[in-house]
């Protein structure tokens, strides 16, 4: 299940907000659905109060069954919450924190326009550590213009040093008609070039490797497989999911629907009694077929062989024999134990590798 908070700045939509949220979780209702998973996320949840995210949680747990054992995530943004809120938090039932550091540099930072400190979010983690939080996940960004190998390697050495059994390290990505996209465009910064990135990335994966964490999904690395993501581990191996609030997803395994993205109109169709649905769509076999292949190989184990076959009828090694010859004489992927992932070096043409296989299906 994902709570999908909406990014807003104007505060007083709050109460609205969280009285359409509770409306449309009432009316998506399905008691007999055990939930193993629950994400607060998008925005800054944690702008919200401890009695806001409780009537959340109990309105959650009166419309479906959430199993005792459920990962219940939220994240939070360093210098928006103090030690106070977080033991509150703990209590309240949240067991695991993502939390958006993105980098312990200042200058980085500073670049990405985050409003907290290197000093704040060391302060934060810590502040979770002692209310009673073991499962933390750290979100970094690197591959910014101006940075270093050297840059890089202190943000995540200061990562492992914090503790944490969880790190989503990410490319910087530059979209276009963004503030950044606009000032590459003008030629004012100048993006890191393709090899460099590659090669922080391999470094990234040595580096945690060495630390004892395992790169169990292309961004993602976690100390062992019990402090996997539980919830994104999901989205990957396309279990269904509910979402709820303005542009959430949902997916039941047939269809997949998303919200009515913008707030006023989100919260005024569910005083109406609609839902805030915007569209939907039916996948194909083809997009089934496709969207596991791309899923998968962005993770450890890969694509199952015999689950494919099993939902598609039909032989993977087969339907793609030509494509798997090419990975596999170029020493980009493996087929092992009934499945076929991707080696490290796969994994740096891993967009390449997947308009192959689209190309073949779609």
């Amino acid at each position: 299940m994902y709570c999908d908070f909406y990014s807003q700045t104007d505060l007083s939509l709050i109460p609205g907000y969280l009285r359409a949220l509770g409306k449309e979780i009432e009316k998506k209702a399905a008691p007999g659905n055990t939930i193993s998973t629950l994400y607060f996320g998008g925005g800054t949840p944690s702008v919200l109060r401890i009695k806001d995210i409780e009537k959340l949680l109990q309105i959650l747990h009166e419309n479906y069954s959430v199993s005792p054992e459920a990962e219940i995530t939220l994240e939070v943004n360093p210098g928006t919450v103090d030690a106070a809120y977080l033991k509150e938090l703990s209590a309240a039932g949240i067991n695991r924190l993502s939390i958006g550091v993105q980098s312990f540099c200042e200058d980085k930072l500073k670049f990405l326009n985050r409003i907290h400190s290197a000093r704040q979010a060391v302060k934060t983690i810590h502040h979770a550590q002692n209310a009673g939080f073991d499962n933390i996940s750290l979100d970094l960004i690197y591959g910014l213009p101006f940075e270093t190998k050297k840059m890089w390697q202190s943000d995540l050495k200061e990562a492992v040093t914090m503790m944490s059994s969880h790190l989503s390290c990410y490319m910087l990505t530059i979209e276009p008609g963004t503030p950044l996209g606009d000032t590459v465009k003008k030629g004012l910064i100048t993006p890191v070039d393709n090899d460099t990135l590659s090669k922080l990335f391999k470094d990234t994966v040595q580096f945690l490797d060495r630390a004892g964490f395992e790169q169990y999904e292309i961004s993602n690395f976690s100390k062992g497989h019990r402090n996997r993501s539980k919830h994104n581990s999901n989205y990957w191996n396309m279990t269904p999911y509910h979402g709820f609030g303005p542009a959430a997803h949902s997916y039941d395994g047939i269809t997949r629907s998303w919200n009515q993205s913008n707030i006023i109109k989100y919260i005024n169709k569910m005083d109406s009694g609609r839902l805030p649905l915007e569209e939907k769509e039916t996948l194909t076999c083809e997009q089934k077929m496709m969207e596991m292949i791309l899923l998968s190989l962005r993770t450890l184990e890969g694509v199952d062989l015999i689950k494919f076959e099993a939902l598609f009828h039909l032989s993977f090694e087969d339907r793609f024999k030509d494509i798997l010859g090419n990975l596999l004489d170029a020493c980009l992927g493996v087929v092992k134990d009934n499945r076929f992932f991707l080696t490290l070096e796969g994994k740096l043409h891993l967009n390449s590798i997947v308009e192959a296989f689209a190309d073949k299906i779609l």
